[in-house]
This record gives C-alpha cells, structure tokens and sequence, in this order.
C-alpha cells in the first residue's frame, strides 16, 4: 500500500513523470502492444515513481533511483504474466465445436498422411514436419496433435487415440504452441 505523499514528495514525483514514458519505450523497443497493454505498463510506471519519491532518501539523485524503480516494476509484472502463462494451460474441451461427422473415440490415421491437409502441400507444413523431427518426444506428439486438432479432433477424442488422459494432451498442446509461437521463421510462413 502506497503511503500518503507530501507535498515535497508529490512534487518531486510530478517533476519526473516524463522518465515513465521514456522507460517504457526503451523497454519494448519492438514488440506491438495494444493500447491496453501500453496503458498498464504507464499506471504500473506512475504507481513505481510514486512510491520511490516516497521511499528516496533525502540528498539521494532520484531521477537514476527513480528510473531503477521503474524498470524494476515493469520487470516484476512481466515475470509476475510469465509465471501465470507457465502455470496454467487452455482448458478447452472442443467436443461441442466437433463437426457432427466426427464420431468420439474414432480412430485417428497416423504416419506420414497425418498432416492436416490444409498444411499438407505448403512451405509452412514441411517446415512443420522438419521442426517435429527435431524436438523431444512431448513437442512432438504436441504439434501433431496441434495437427489433428485443425482437422477438427477434441481433446477427448485425441485422448482416446493417444489413450492417456485430456490434461497431458492439454500439456502437449500448449508446450507444442509456446515452442511454435517463438519460431520466426514458421510465423513469417503462416502469415
């Protein structure tokens, strides 16, 4: 909790409101964010530069301490959402949105078909297919899932195929779409 400022405080921290847009843009140099995002990154700046005009000593430079306590905050919420997306995975269950010629349990085909056919014959599939072929055993049986997923299978359905339980298929799948949201080279070809 933000202790009340003093006037000297309020001052200080009015005088050094321009560091929090500053820092702010030296920090995501290059990453789009919405304005929401923009918006949430100003109120966590403004909240940090009060509270170090609160907590800096007096005969202390503050715009360096201030900046430092910026920084640190914007640090501290990003790890703080890091840490939230590591923890949780979609909970989707896709059987209502399972065209109805899809039958629970029905037997997947594997093997070299297995790729959906929208991804089949494209650049963006066979490069799919040669970062499959590189990764440990859980990224691959995620992205081919990923896979059947586009071709309209559940999560229950794959569950039956893989015959392990929905939560690991929702593990793979969202380890599976982390690793492949980092590759530039598939987002360029998707896009």
């Amino acid at each position: 909790m933000l202790k009340p400022m003093t006037p000297a405080q309020k001052q200080l921290a009015e005088e050094h409101m321009d560091l929090v847009p500053k820092i702010i843009r030296s920090l995501i140099q290059g990453f789009p964010l919405t304005s929401e995002q923009r918006r949430e990154l100003c109120q966590i700046g403004y909240l940090a530069l009060c509270r170090a005009a609160v907590s800096c000593g007096e005969g202390f430079p503050f715009a360096p301490y201030a900046a430092a306590a910026i920084r640190n905050a914007i640090f501290d919420f990003w790890r703080h959402e890091i840490r939230e997306k590591d923890l949780f995975c979609p909970l989707q269950e896709d059987l209502l949105d399972a065209p109805a010629s899809l039958q629970i349990g029905q037997q997947l085909e594997t093997g070299p078909d297995a790729t959906p056919l929208a991804l089949k014959d494209t650049a963006a599939g066979a490069y799919l297919e040669t970062l499959k072929a590189s990764q440990c055993s859980t990224i691959q049986k995620g992205i081919e899932a990923l896979c059947f997923q586009l071709e309209g299978y559940s999560t229950k359905e794959l569950s039956a195929h893989y015959q392990v339980p929905s939560n690991h298929i929702r593990a793979w799948l969202s380890k599976a779409r982390r690793f492949l949201q980092q590759d530039a080279v598939l987002c360029a070809l998707l896009s």
